[in-house]
């Protein structure tokens, strides 16, 4: 398989991991989840389960609990409305429901209400996702980097911008951003994942092995992971290796992943029967 068709096929897994919120990216060992004090998106149903919700009732939320979350907030208006964090938390509930114009809404009350620089880094983060959702790049890209001016040691927007340049095929700056300031010997499979990817398609198969063997054996039964890994394999003419890890991957179940799967399930059985 050429260079170039790698290429082709590396970019179509990013665009259709980064295009939906389907891919299961929980992880339940906090020690592996670098973005862990500052978003409850990627906490496995485990870490859920022992975190105290009393002290932030929003944990509930990202228990599928979204609804009645809310109902509490608006009931403990008087009591909480002085807190910074309110409109940010009622925010945060309505984004895990894909409510956007709602979580936007209030996300620009916690800017406005709000003094907080890492409540407001956070809503900045969040309206940038927002934008993102929308496919308004620049602007998404603009509310990221105010939010990684407002806390510089916040690491969300930088991931989050990360992504937009692996997306567009900024691969250098990914890297940098990935690798410097806040992120700087910090562990985290997707940032791992990431700079593996970025690599890849730099042509680069040592310094993305290296990326690629830091990541926990268990979650290369992602599908994502799975497949992306099965091109670094073929790369390194391991054919009978990319075809074990794409056997036992786990399906996502989300189309645009499971097509480009097949693909390389089949181009893998074309090449086992060539040997």
């Amino acid at each position: 398989m050429n260079m170039k068709l790698i290429q082709i096929i590396l970019a179509l897994i990013f665009l259709a991991a980064c295009s939906s919120s389907r891919i299961e990216r929980k992880i339940d060992e906090v020690q592996w989840d670098s973005l862990a004090d500052e978003s409850y998106l990627r906490w496995g149903e485990s870490r859920l389960e022992k975190s105290a919700s009393s002290q932030h009732p929003v944990i509930n939320c990202y228990k599928g609990k979204a609804k009645e979350t809310l109902v509490q907030y608006k009931k403990d208006y008087e009591k909480l409305v002085g807190t910074s964090y309110y409109w940010l938390h009622i925010g945060n509930c309505y984004f895990v429901q894909d409510a956007w114009s709602k979580a936007e809404f209030y996300y620009r009350m916690s800017l406005d209400e709000s003094k907080n620089a890492t409540i407001k880094s956070i809503a900045l983060n969040n309206l940038g996702l927002i934008s993102f959702k929308h496919e308004q790049w620049e602007k998404g890209k603009e509310y990221l980097k105010e939010s990684m001016k407002t806390a510089s040691a916040f690491k969300a927007p930088r991931y989050n911008m990360s992504q937009l340049y692996l997306q567009f095929g900024y691969f250098d700056k990914a890297i940098q951003l990935l690798t410097e300031g806040p992120f700087k010997g910090s562990q985290d499979i997707d940032v791992y994942f990431s700079l593996a990817n970025a690599w890849l398609y730099k042509g680069d198969l040592e310094m993305s092995g290296k990326y690629f063997a830091q990541i926990p054996k268990n979650h290369f039964r992602r599908e994502d992971i799975a497949a992306t890994y099965a091109l670094y394999l073929i790369r390194k003419n391991d054919i009978k290796g990319a075809f074990e890890m794409m056997k036992a991957r786990e399906r996502s179940g989300v189309l645009e992943i499971t097509a480009i799967s097949q693909k390389i399930e089949k181009m893998l059985a074309s090449r086992m029967k060539q040997e």
